[in-house]
């Protein structure tokens, strides 16, 4: 096991996360391309196709819809007549880079159909690369070499085929299934398919498309190749052998690690990435002595692991305390009083419950007004398994409501504005699904008494004119009701404010 003396010294639980956050967003957005797609780096301002097409999926986590559609624009533009995408000077078609941009677009096509037909050609494209073996043989392996007389190992192919597997699944194309169970059993008969041999950064597409394709158990033979190397402080080498850290690598792991539930090893590699970040909000490729991946320059593929790690943080920490939740609410919640009363006098009949968790208040909601069509939204499958039949599961987030436009009547969020990182994306998203005339209840922590209760790194309170102006600027009609009795207090501590918010018959 190595130590990383010079590198820079962890400080655990005490990194600002949500400065790591809006760091790392403003950099993001102050390298796209106008009306394109990411560029490579810092000092290189070539929109990156391959890189641009496995951000939409994170951007749509995260609540940033129309960059999404931005770049998905553009890589449609751009799709070769037969099918592939290209590397960034358009030399040479690549199936790595093909997968990428296919994840983006099959994120994007429930709501936007017109990309069906760019993503079967891709597919169709990708699938015709398989020798008779199911071996995947790109076309060009030029862009293949690293430093020190080292490639890029063939298997991260694997990085490309879930999307074309959930195509198939999807839209009912058993010969897409088919190629890609061949094509993954050819490389799961590599015996050293997982070993810790290549960049950190390779090898960890490589397992985690074994988790995303179901292989778990050999997803944790390499991740436990890789825990052997991490020390103390959380890094990994970016190599077996070498002392530098590979920051996109290092990230990796850690989505890779919450993905399985291995929250310890998780966390430490988080925490220690985070602590690489530069002031730039952006994060070069690799540091230390001798580092050879990009050490001098900001690249963006970084940014996309980092955000993909934090939500995949947030979601576990739920996952893993859901026994710590309650699944009941008291008749006498001034909380609950404040919804149903607002309910029942706009006599709503869609009413939806954001940040439910096990659904306390919309179980007893729908006891008080059992015509209503019922719906929870949460982050957690686990949370969302405490629902009752009458009340419909709805996976999500704050950031992403898999509700069209104008959907709702009625809905409401009980502190659950809170955890959602980014509360002006939160609101726009919750405004969205209110129909013309309908409601729109907040009900959270008063930011004036931050510091009473422990809350998690993420977890953010609220002034009354901040949510207010949030509200407004959606244009929405905002009236607050302050001192909400809960949990046996009686509210005059001002802990939980209200604001009732309405959208306009037209606006």
């Amino acid at each position: 096991m190595k130590f990383f003396n010079k590198l820079p010294i962890l400080k655990l639980y005490q990194q600002n996360l949500m400065g790591n956050y809006r760091s790392a967003l403003f950099w993001l957005k102050n390298h796209v391309i106008h009306n394109k797609g990411i560029q490579i780096s810092n000092k290189q301002p070539l929109p990156y196709p391959e890189v641009s097409g496995y951000y939409i999926p994170t951007l749509l986590l995260w609540g940033e819809r129309n960059l999404a559609m931005q770049f998905a624009k553009w890589l449609v533009s751009i799709q070769k007549q037969d099918g592939s995408w290209t590397d960034p000077e358009n030399r040479s078609s690549y199936i790595f880079d093909t997968g990428q941009i296919l994840k983006g677009l099959i994120a994007l096509v429930d709501s936007c159909p017109e990309f069906q037909e760019p993503i079967i050609r891709g597919c169709d494209w990708l699938i015709r690369q398989r020798d008779s073996n199911g071996r995947l043989i790109t076309p060009d392996t030029s862009q293949w070499h690293l430093p020190g007389g080292k490639t890029v190992p063939e298997a991260i192919h694997l990085y490309a085929l879930e999307p074309v597997k959930k195509m198939g699944v999807k839209w009912g194309l058993p010969s897409y299934i088919d190629a890609i169970e061949q094509s993954s059993k050819y490389y799961l008969c590599d015996c050293n398919l997982t070993k810790f041999h290549t960049l950190s950064h390779f090898h960890a597409y490589i397992v985690e498309a074994l988790v995303d394709l179901g292989h778990e158990k050999q997803a944790i033979e390499g991740m436990r190749d890789v825990a052997a190397y991490q020390n103390r402080r959380g890094a990994i080498p970016a190599y077996t052998d070498v002392n530098w850290i590979c920051s996109v690598g290092l990230f990796q792991y850690a989505l890779i690690w919450y993905k399985m539930g291995d929250l310890y090893n998780a966390d430490r590699a988080f925490n220690y990435a985070c602590s690489l970040q530069n002031k730039s909000g952006g994060f070069y490729g690799s540091y230390g002595c001798r580092a050879n991946y990009f050490p001098e320059e900001e690249i963006s593929w970084v940014i996309k692991y980092f955000l993909d790690a934090l939500w995949w943080k947030i979601k576990t920490s739920f996952d893993s305390s859901v026994s710590d939740f309650p699944d009941a609410i008291d008749y006498n919640d001034g909380r609950y009083h404040l919804v149903v009363q607002e309910i029942n006098n706009t006599k709503s009949m869609t009413v939806l419950d954001m940040g439910c968790g096990k659904g306390r208040f919309i179980k007893r909601i729908k006891e008080e007004c059992p015509k209503i069509e019922a719906y929870g939204l949460d982050l957690s499958a686990k949370m969302l398994a405490s629902l009752p039949e009458d009340i419909k599961p709805v996976q999500g987030s704050l950031l992403n409501i898999p509700f069209k436009d104008e959907y709702c009547d009625f809905a409401f969020c009980i502190e659950a504005l809170e955890h959602a990182v980014n509360q002006k994306l939160a609101i726009h998203e919750m405004s969205r699904v209110i129909k013309p005339g309908g409601t729109l209840i907040i009900i959270d922590k008063n930011k004036k008494l931050l510091g009473r209760l422990s809350i998690s790194p993420w977890e953010q309170w609220f002034s009354e004119d901040e949510i207010t102006l949030l509200l407004r600027q959606e244009g929405l009609t905002v009236h607050v009701q302050r001192n909400i009795p809960y949990d046996g207090c009686d509210g005059r501590d001002g802990l939980f404010l209200g604001w009732i918010a309405r959208k306009p018959q037209s606006l």
